[in-house]
Formats: C-alpha cells, sequence, structure tokens
C-alpha cells in the first residue's frame, strides 16, 4: 500500500509552504510601493509646471522651462536662425551654394511648444516613462517649417534658372504645314526638376541644420516620338469645290486637298535629330472652285430684266407690289425651276390682296389679287431676255398694254402657271423692286459667254372690234354710257433673237404664237333711243316718237354709231414697256425681216388672275 507520510515530514513541509507565501507577499508589497512611487511619479510630472529635462528641438533645449519660457526660448534660437538661409545643392556632383535673404523660412513655434508641454501632461500612465526617457536619452521634436511666400518665390526663382541651364522642360515636336511643305520642328529633351519634391527635401534640409549639401537629381525626359499617321489623319484633307448651301444659301468653304506619303515621312522622323527641322512635300490640290472665285462669281451679272408701268386702281397696284415682294430675292441653283403659284401661293385676302379688275370668263369683274399676273408677265419678259429656258407659260384672253404682245404670262392658281428653269450653271436670283406705279424685274447669275437676248414679235392677223348697242333702262332718252371698252384682236408670234458679243445673229426661234381675241365695244343707250341704234322693241327699246338727239357717228374701225367723246382705246397713246437693256425695236430687224407690231392699248383689267 502506499508510504505513510511520518509527522517530521509533515512538518518540514508546512514550513516550506510558510517561507514560499512570505516570498510572495514580500514580492507584492514591493510592487505596490514601485507601483505607488511612479504613480507618485507621474503625478509629480503632471504637476510641476515645466517640460520634462531633456527636450531639444533643433538643437534648442526646451527641457525643464514652463510654457511661456518655452515660448521665448524658441523666439531667440530658431525664429533667428531660419530667418537667413544659404542653399547648399550638389548638381551632377558639383557643389553649389546659393545664397537666399530676407525672412525666407518660418518655424511653428507653436506647434513645438504644445509638443513639448504634451509630453508631460498627456497620458497619465506615459509621463513617468516620457521624464526617465529624457533624462536617460532626451527627446528631440521636429520643428515644423515652410518657406515664408517671399522666400518660396526666390526659392521658385532660383530652381527655374538651374532648370534652365540644364536644360530646361521637355519641347515637344510641332509641326505646321507650309505652302507645299509640312514642316516638323523636332523637339528636344528637357532635364527638371520636380519642384514639390525638391523644395520638400529644403525643408529637410534646412531642418536638420547640418550644413551639408543637398543632392538633386534632375530627370532626363525625351520628346514623344512622332507618329507619321497621327499626323496625317490631323493634316489630310480631300479637295472640295466651294458651294452655295441649298437651304441658307450661303456660301460652302472650298478646301484645298492635302496629302503626304506616311511610310516617308515616319522614315524620316526616325532618324532626325532632335532640335533640327524636317520638312515634309505635301501633295496639294486646289479645289477647281475655291471660296473666293464662286463669292466673286455668284450673282455678279444682270441676265436679264423687264420693267412695267402699273396702272388702274390703288388695289391692283397694291397687288402688283405684294406678289413683286414675294418673288423678290427667290434664289434658283442650277436645275431648279420657278414657280410663280408655289412662291406666291393662292392670293388670298388674309394674305394682303385685295379687290381689283379681273378677267372671269372673258368678262371685267372684281377680284381678290386682281392686277398679279402683271408681276408674273414682268418676271416673264425678264427670264426670255435672261435667255432662260421657259417650263410653262400661257398669254391672256386680251393682249395686254404693260408688256409687248407675246411677252405676257397669265396664271390662275390651281389651273395654269408661269414657270422657268435655271438651265445656267451658277445660281440665278431674282430682284424686284416697286416704285413710282413702275415694276422692274432683274434677274442675277453668272455670264459665261457674251451672248445677248432681243425678243422680237410679228402679228400674223388682226381681228378689229365692233360696236354693239344695248338698252340701259335707267338712262334718260338722249344719254349714252359705254359699259365695255373695246380691244383688237390679233395672232402674234414671238421670237427670241439671239446675238454674239459683236452684234452677229447667232439664232432666232419661235418663243410662242400668241392669239388674242378681240373685245367688243358696248355702248348703253335709253330705251327712248333705241331705235336710232338699230334695236328693236325686243331688244327693250321704245318704239315712239321722241326728242332724242341723233345717233353720232361710229370713229372707230367696228360698225355703227359712236359718239365723239367715246374714242376707242385702240387709238390711245401707249407707253412702251420694254426695258432699257433690251428695248424692243419700232422697225423691221434687219437680219430676219420679222416686223414689229405696235405696243398693244393699255388695258386696266387683268386677266385671269
Amino acid at each position: 500500500m502506499g508510504e505513510k507520510k511520518t509527522g517530521k515530514r509533515l512538518a518540514k513541509e508546512d514550513a516550506g509552504s510558510r517561507s514560499g507565501r512570505r516570498w510572495i507577499i514580500a514580492a507584492a508589497v514591493l510592487a505596490a510601493v514601485l507601483l505607488a512611487g511612479y504613480l507618485g511619479l507621474c503625478a509629480w510630472v503632471g504637476a510641476c509646471g515645466t517640460t520634462l529635462p531633456g527636450i531639444t528641438a533643433g538643437g534648442v533645449s526646451l527641457g525643464g522651462l514652463s510654457q511661456s519660457e518655452v515660448d521665448l526660448r524658441l523666439e531667440e534660437e530658431l525664429v533667428r536662425r531660419y530667418a537667413e538661409q544659404t542653399v547648399v545643392l550638389e548638381i551632377d556632383g558639383v557643389h553649389t551654394t546659393y545664397p537666399v535673404s530676407g525672412s525666407v523660412l518660418t518655424a511653428d513655434t507653436g506647434a513645438v511648444r504644445d509638443a513639448a508641454w504634451s509630453l508631460s501632461r498627456d497620458g497619465f500612465l506615459a509621463r513617468g516613462w516620457r521624464l526617465l526617457r529624457s533624462l536617460v536619452a532626451g527627446s528631440e521634436l521636429t520643428v515644423p517649417l515652410s518657406f515664408t511666400p517671399e522666400g518660396e518665390a526666390q526659392v521658385d526663382a532660383l530652381l527655374e534658372e538651374i532648370e534652365s541651364q540644364l536644360g530646361g522642360v521637355v519641347q515637344e515636336t510641332t509641326w505646321e504645314v507650309l505652302g507645299d511643305e509640312l514642316i516638323f520642328r523636332m523637339g528636344t529633351p528637357g532635364r527638371a526638376f520636380d519642384f514639390t519634391d525638391v523644395k520638400e527635401q529644403l525643408l529637410s534640409a534646412f531642418a536638420a541644420g547640418t550644413g551639408e549639401p543637398l543632392v538633386l537629381s534632375a530627370v532626363t525626359t525625351d520628346p514623344e516620338p512622332v507618329d507619321a499617321a497621327a499626323v496625317h489623319e490631323e493634316v489630310y484633307a480631300e479637295v472640295k469645290d466651294a458651294a452655295l448651301d441649298t437651304e441658307t444659301f450661303t456660301i460652302t468653304p472650298s478646301v484645298t486637298g492635302l496629302d503626304f506619303d506616311v511610310s516617308e515621312a515616319q522614315a524620316a522622323l526616325d532618324e532626325a535629330a532632335w532640335g533640327s527641322d524636317l520638312a515634309v512635300p505635301l501633295t496639294v490640290t486646289e479645289p477647281a472652285v475655291s471660296t473666293e472665285s464662286l463669292q466673286e462669281l455668284l450673282f455678279r451679272d444682270v441676265l436679264g430684266e423687264a420693267s412695267s408701268s402699273v396702272s388702274g386702281s390703288s388695289n391692283r397696284k397694291s397687288n402688283v407690289k405684294l406678289s413683286a415682294s414675294v418673288c423678290n430675292e427667290q434664289i434658283l441653283l442650277p436645275g431648279e425651276v420657278f414657280s410663280y403659284n408655289d412662291t406666291t401661293g393662292s392670293r388670298t385676302a388674309d394674305k394682303g390682296y385685295l379687290p381689283a379688275p379681273s378677267y372671269v370668263g372673258g368678262k371685267s369683274t372684281d377680284e381678290v389679287g386682281g392686277g398679279i399676273c402683271q408681276t408674273s408677265s414682268t418676271i416673264y419678259y425678264a427670264a426670255l431676255n435672261a435667255n432662260l429656258k421657259i417650263v410653262e407659260r400661257h398669254n391672256h384672253m386680251f393682249a395686254v398694254g404693260y408688256v409687248p404682245d407675246g411677252m405676257d404670262a397669265t396664271v390662275w392658281y390651281g389651273a395654269s402657271d408661269f414657270r422657268f428653269e435655271n438651265d445656267t450653271a451658277y445660281p440665278i436670283k431674282i430682284v424686284t423692286e416697286y416704285e413710282n406705279s413702275r415694276l422692274t424685274v432683274q434677274i442675277y447669275g453668272t455670264k459665261t459667254d457674251d451672248l445677248t437676248v432681243k425678243m422680237t414679235n410679228k402679228e400674223l392677223s388682226s381681228t378689229p372690234w365692233t360696236t354693239i348697242y344695248q338698252v340701259d333702262p335707267t338712262l334718260p332718252a338722249g344719254s349714252t354710257r359705254e359699259e365695255q371698252s373695246p380691244y383688237r384682236g390679233r395672232v402674234v408670234e414671238a421670237y427670241r433673237n439671239i446675238y454674239d458679243g459683236e452684234g452677229n445673229l447667232v439664232s432666232s426661234t419661235l418663243e410662242s404664237k400668241n392669239t388674242y381675241k378681240k373685245r367688243d365695244r358696248i355702248i348703253l343707250v335709253s330705251p327712248y333711243d333705241g331705235a336710232q341704234y338699230g334695236l328693236t322693241e325686243a331688244d327693250g327699246a321704245i318704239i315712239t316718237p321722241s326728242p332724242s338727239p341723233s345717233a353720232p357717228a361710229e370713229t372707230g374701225p367696228g360698225t355703227g354709231d359712236v359718239p365723239a367723246s367715246q374714242t376707242p382705246a385702240e387709238t390711245a397713246p401707249v407707253e412702251s414697256a420694254a426695258p432699257t437693256a433690251t428695248p424692243v425695236p419700232s422697225e423691221t430687224a434687219p437680219d430676219l425681216g420679222i416686223p414689229l407690231s405696235p405696243a398693244p392699248p393699255v388695258e386696266e383689267e387683268e386677266d385671269a388672275a
């Protein structure tokens, strides 16, 4: 069985246990004493009111000082130390001293004071340790330095000067087009500093105060290699002629074509020395139509013009003026067709058109827009004189007096139109002007030949008018009234005659054959006078003797008697409507043998408007 413990052995074990407890108690007492002493030391450090011994900042001793004493010591030692500085730099193995003057650096003494004071105040349990460490090894505080504005400006200027001596920043390659060459100005390598990094190094060197030169390394940078293909994308231009924008009618500028051989250019660039100039030949293609030449050509010449005197009521004149203003400044590109109806639209009152005499079914009546055919006729006459292609044109029912026979153009919205085409190589522009009851139309364009147009006409036949008497029950005996003025009918051919610059006839073509109807004269008489004019009771005449006067003799080319005061319109003087630039001759054209008919009578009404 197990060994039984004796009394003596038990006594020994009890004595050993009591001895171990005494050592533990002694160690605990010692630890408590040490802890109490350390805590007392920490409390003393915090209450002593001075900085820890052994504290320095920038080589200035700050130990055992009050806050005010720290401020004074820093002001005396540090501020004066950093006021004047000398910069010693080592660049490419060479030491160079650069003085800087004035207030260059500024020290944050407040931050140094707070750091020194916090060592004896912050962290209760750490105070004693910091005291012991300061007594043994001391505590060096960093002095926060910064450049004053004056000092930083001096340092920047100093670094820029050194940098320029080394080569400065890299100069990249540039290029420009000069005539038929692409000039590359090859860049140059640069040696430069990172200013921010260098200035931080200077501040660290100043703070250390060792006086050792600061070694600076300038970074050498080569220019970026030139990519000839990328330059080609910027330089290349496809040749383009100047043109007239069809929407804005402004000139789209011409473009000169530019190109060069990319592979040859790249090879030359790879071999070119930095800092040299390299010329690469360009293939230059000039446009057939430059912007300047198109500006000079557009609407340069008056291709044709015409004018007409506007008579009749004020409403009719207003309609002519309004329709002409709508057509003014109309531009036609080559191949485009001018439509009078499309340009003016329907002639309605809401557009400002007024009632004026117009022919409807051969009868004169007031219609809104009456008179606008004078505008279409004057434009037609100008288009003929401009030698333009006529697409659609209709003559009036009766001859008009504001343009020569065969030079008129009647229109009726939705039924008949006047249209002509710009068959020239350049845009043309219609310019209208209404002044002093006279309408002038000019067609501007670009003449490419010396040809001119002279319009002539030839009357093939004539139909005289007659006088018709009708009873008007409202007229008293012995009185008459003209109900309708007469027009002579005729068939007229119009010719387009083209002459060269020396006046030689180049061609003469039939432009149109025009049939103008006659219009009889209508005289209204009193029913009491009807018998004297050959009227019967069926005509409304009263067949009884009456004291009415005898009927006057007929004075016109028609039949019947006409009062002397009722002179037919055929005999009235007429103002010529031919334009100044291309007047219609009044005699037989010597080259053609085509007689010109005299100008027709002026009529105040307007055919189908």
